[in-house]
């Protein structure tokens, strides 16, 4: 029995007459197991929040960038231009982000990934850190360069994993 007034057909999911109707829509499950792996049950349906989320990660890692650029302890050699590039991707990721419904996600994992090199050139070379001689907030700002990096990282794999959503995408949850 069809119902035509179901919420699925009326926000425009409809799987009638395909594979997916019988079956599991995702196919995560591996062959010869009866369950998805534990992390493909969680499932966060806040695209817009997580949009907001993933942009201030990039802005948070382009302002920190751009911080340690001002410093006038050098990382390591040439260290300012890099990170000024960093900063000056950061604020187009932003600006992108925030205007248009572009799926940018990738371009930010560059980013994230860029600053994640800086950060080990400078411990390959002259981080400011206190025992370098720079200050404590210094060397927090340094080290928030890091953690912001990571924290994309991990936001990234998980919206590539299926486990979070950003918009303009939609999981199609009908509460």
């Amino acid at each position: 029995m069809e119902d035509k007034d179901s919420p699925a057909l009326r926000v425009g999911v409809d799987f009638r007459d395909t594979q997916n109707a019988t079956q599991p829509v995702l196919n995560h499950i591996k062959a010869g197991k009866k369950r998805a792996p534990l992390l493909r049950y969680i499932r966060i349906n806040l695209p817009r929040t997580t949009r907001l989320l993933l942009i201030g990660v990039i802005a948070v890692i382009g302002s920190a960038s751009a911080a340690v650029a001002l410093l006038k302890h050098e990382p390591f050699l040439f260290a300012t231009p890099v990170l000024w590039g960093v900063f000056g991707a950061a604020v187009i990721f932003v600006a992108v982000g925030l205007i248009t419904s572009a799926r940018i996600w990738t371009w930010g994992l560059l980013i994230a990934l860029c600053s994640l090199l800086v950060y080990i050139g400078g411990l390959l070379g002259n981080a400011p850190y206190v025992w370098h001689g720079a200050s404590v907030v210094n060397a927090a700002i340094w080290n928030i360069t890091l953690l912001a990096s990571v924290a994309y990282l991990v936001l990234f794999g998980a919206l590539r994993y299926g486990m979070i959503v950003a918009a303009p995408d939609n999981q199609h949850f009908l509460d």
